[in-house]
C-alpha cells in the first residue's frame, strides 16, 4: 500500500464531478492549497490540508499524521484500513511527475500513499475544475479588508475559535474567557498577544504566557518567537 507509485494516478474534472454527483460513498477529496484559498472557494465537501511550511515540516518529521490533519474537518471517522479513494488537488498542477520532490504536494501525496490504497491527483487542479463545474464548488464571498486596526480587547463580535493545527487554536478574548468552550476543545495553555487582556481565572500561571504587544502592523513579533515556541 505504501511507497512510490509510477505513474501517479490522475483523475480529470469530469470524472470527479460525476463521483460528487453520485452522492455519499464518493472519494475523499483533499484541497492542498492555503487556508485562505480554500476558505475563498473549494470543491464541494473537500477537506483542507493547509499548504504551509509548518505543516510541511511536521509531515516530513513525522510529528503529525494524515489522520490528525484530516479527521477534524470530516463529518465522520476516516478509516485508512477500509478501501477509500482519495483525490488531491492544488491550484493548477496538471502533471505530478514535474513536481519537485520536496514540494508540499509531493510530500503530501507520499504520506497519503502510506495510508490509502488509491490516491489520485486532480488534473488541472482547482483552476480547471472550478471553471468547468462552478456549481460543484463552495466558499465564502470575498470581503474588503477593514482599513482600521483591530482592537482585540474591545467587545467586538466573535466568530469563535479557529483551528490552525491539531492542538493549536486561534481565538479572541471572549473565547479564552469562556471556560466551557476551552474545556470542550481541550485547551489548557494560553499564549496571549496583548498588553491588557486578562488571564482566565481557570488557567494557572504556568500555563499562561503574555506577549506584551499591541495588535497592529508596527509591532515586532520576531523577538518573542523563541520564547513562544518554548512555551
Amino acid at each position: 500500500m505504501a511507497g512510490d507509485r509510477l505513474p501517479r494516478k490522475v483523475m480529470d474534472a469530469k470524472k470527479l464531478a460525476s463521483l460528487l454527483r453520485g452522492g455519499p460513498g464518493g472519494p475523499l477529496v483533499i484541497d492542498s492549497r492555503s487556508f485562505v484559498e480554500y476558505n475563498s472557494c473549494h470543491v464541494l465537501s473537500s477537506v483542507n490540508i493547509c499548504c504551509s511550511k509548518l505543516v510541511k515540516r511536521r509531515l516530513q518529521q513525522g510529528k503529525v499524521t494524515i489522520a490528525e490533519l484530516i479527521q477534524p474537518a470530516t463529518r465522520s471517522q476516516v478509516d485508512a484500513t477500509e478501501p477509500q479513494d482519495v483525490v488531491v488537488y492544488d491550484q493548477s498542477t496538471r502533471d505530478a511527475s514535474v513536481l519537485a520532490a520536496d514540494s508540499f504536494l509531493s510530500i503530501l501525496l507520499s504520506k497519503l500513499d502510506g495510508c490509502f490504497d488509491s490516491v489520485a491527483i486532480l488534473t488541472g487542479g482547482f483552476a480547471t475544475f472550478s471553471s468547468c463545474f462552478p456549481g460543484l464548488c463552495e466558499g465564502k464571498p470575498a470581503t474588503l479588508p477593514s482599513m482600521s486596526l483591530s482592537q482585540p480587547c474591545l467587545p467586538v463580535p466573535s466568530v469563535g475559535l479557529t483551528r490552525i493545527l491539531p492542538h493549536l487554536y486561534l481565538g479572541s478574548q471572549k473565547d479564552v474567557l469562556n471556560k466551557d468552550l476551552m474545556t470542550q476543545n481541550g485547551i489548557s495553555y494560553v499564549l496571549n498577544a496583548s498588553n491588557s487582556c486578562p488571564k482566565p481565572d481557570f488557567i494557572c500561571e504556568s500555563r499562561f504566557m503574555r506577549i506584551p504587544i499591541n495588535d497592529n502592523y508596527c509591532e515586532k513579533l520576531l523577538p518573542w518567537l523563541d520564547k513562544s515556541i518554548e512555551f
